[in-house]
């Protein structure tokens, strides 16, 4: 590493040059990081250990580069000396801005449990929290799941669904008829920092679905179609046995399921269905939702029974089952799972992935139009887990991701969307029992 001096003048000839240098727009997605000029932050997080490696359990640090730094293989990043602690009892909720100038957080459960905190980014362990904050617990609980909208930072989108009970939990007298929760959907300004509104309400299933025990268990990874007139919020299936209460682990899972609701208004939930896949699409801890050039959506499946698939949303907010693409198929393996994953533009995607079972990591190169994957070539690690993974990111034609095994160092990796080439960037100094889980 250089000497702090060095650092300090790489940093403020960057922050010059944001304050000097308008930022070039890219013409692709939405979705995808607009700033295409070589002075932004390259913000990398670490997740700390609680009571087993790799549980993520004990909380967050950040810690930024320039982004000359993050591609430099001999520079080192140690996040766990030198970073940020981020409010959050346990693993925190991370977005970043377009540019890479501010850290958005959502603290996960605990005493600031929902609490939203702005950061200015400022480069190494510099994060200094803005004078404004808001909860949202006593609407989404201490432990809401929440994603930026593709709006230009506006807006942040967190969901929640609770109480799930039988109809006739209080009254045995009645009919069993539904397993339902409240649903909670909640939009939150993030420049004016306040709640622009939320809605709740049951998310009925089909009489015969609700009948046979099946229900929404969780709303995650909201997106903002390209018309900005609709929410598609991924889910997360739960079924219970009618006659016993009780969860059952496996069960016939029914097909894969979006729920549309009206934007701004929140209101007018209507459930589609996928007859492609029949896994979930809530992701876990990163955006798993993307708007194409096109208007078109596409969309990752988790805990598939047939392995996760890329799906196909149309401008019409349905899901177009003539689009068929099987990680399985595309991979060569079974049991495709998509711990998270991005899309890049023109049709390129970069997935993190597991199969067979294992929870080895694995990243890919997906071509969404062609619906075809072609696993990466880096050095892999049998202790490679991206189980809790949250950010990847795409600045221009450059795809970066943190990839290090638990317990051990590892490196940013640079993809080119394009060309699909392979740099190997920074070191990533790590702890035992902690991994990098995103960069921002």
């Amino acid at each position: 590493m250089k000497t702090q001096l060095t650092n300090f003048l790489r940093y403020t000839t960057v922050i010059t040059a944001f304050t000097l240098t308008s930022c070039d727009k890219s013409d692709s997605a939405d979705d995808v990081d607009p700033v295409t000029n070589q002075s932004r932050w390259i913000t990398v997080a670490g997740a700390l250990m609680g009571t087993t490696a790799g549980d993520g359990n004990g909380g967050t640090v950040v810690y930024s580069v320039s982004k000359e730094d993050a591609r430099n293989p001999n520079v080192s990043i140690s996040v766990y000396d030198k970073g940020f602690p981020v409010k959050s009892t346990r693993t925190a909720r991370l977005q970043s801005s377009e540019d890479g100038n501010t850290l958005f957080n959502i603290a996960y459960s605990g005493d600031n449990g929902g609490e939203f905190a702005r950061y200015k980014v400022s480069g190494a362990g510099s994060f200094v929290q803005e004078d404004v904050t808001v909860n949202i617990s006593q609407y989404a609980t201490t432990t809401p799941r929440w994603s930026k909208l593709m709006d230009g930072d506006k807006t942040g989108v967190a969901l929640n669904i609770a109480s799930i009970a039988a109809n006739n939990a209080t009254d045995k007298t009645k009919p069993f008829q539904y397993y339902r929760g409240t649903a909670t959907v909640l939009s939150l300004d993030l420049q004016k920092v306040l709640i622009n509104g939320y809605k709740q309400y049951q998310v009925p299933l089909s009489a015969e679905e609700e009948l046979n025990g099946h229900c929404f268990f969780r709303f995650d990874a909201p997106l903002l179609n390209k018309a900005q007139n609709k929410l598609i919020l991924g889910t997360w299936m739960r079924k219970y046995n009618p006659a016993t209460g009780l969860t059952e682990s496996t069960f016939d899972r029914l097909g894969t399921k979006s729920v549309v609701v009206d934007y701004p208004s929140l209101e007018n939930p209507k459930v589609i269905t996928s007859t492609v896949s029949f896994g979930d699409n809530s992701g876990y801890r990163s955006p798993n939702a993307f708007v194409a050039e096109d208007g078109n959506i596409y969309q990752a499946t988790q805990r598939d029974s047939k392995g996760s698939h890329i799906l196909k949303i149309n401008t019409n907010n349905e899901y177009d089952n003539s689009y068929i693409f099987s990680l399985d198929a595309a991979l060569g393996v079974k049991n495709a799972y998509v711990d998270s994953w991005k899309y890049a533009g023109d049709g390129i995607a970069y997935a993190l992935y597991t199969h067979d079972g294992t929870e080895q990591g694995y990243i890919a190169r997906l071509d969404l139009n062609a619906k075809t994957a072609t696993k990466v070539n880096i050095e892999y690690d049998a202790d490679l887990n991206f189980g809790q993974y949250q950010g990847i990111l795409v600045s221009g034609d450059e795809v970066f991701v943190a990839v290090t095994p638990v317990g051990k160092d590892g490196n940013i990796y640079i993809f080119n969307k394009k060309t699909g080439a392979v740099t190997k960037g920074a070191k990533l100094v790590n702890k035992a029992g902690n991994h990098y889980i995103g960069i921002f």
